[in-house]
């Protein structure tokens, strides 16, 4: 009997669960982490892995200005 699990910790924009350390040459021509993560789903690139997974908070959203 196969046991699903679901987590919490998922891309906040996309739902994916997995993401990647950026890696980039640096000055000295060597291929280091940069200190950035990348979602495996959406590629949207974040600066620590609680922004990859935490949710924006309400300030984050701009209003429409549609008016309905």
């Amino acid at each position: 009997m196969a046991t699903t699990y679901k987590t919490l910790y998922k891309c906040r924009d996309c739902g994916a669960t997995s993401y990647q350390q950026v890696i980039d040459r640096g000055p000295n021509g060597v291929l280091q982490p940069t200190g950035q993560y990348r979602c495996t789903g959406c590629r949207n690139i974040f600066a620590t892995i609680r922004a990859w997974w935490e949710p924006r908070r309400a300030q984050d959203f701009q209003p429409s200005s549609f008016a309905g």
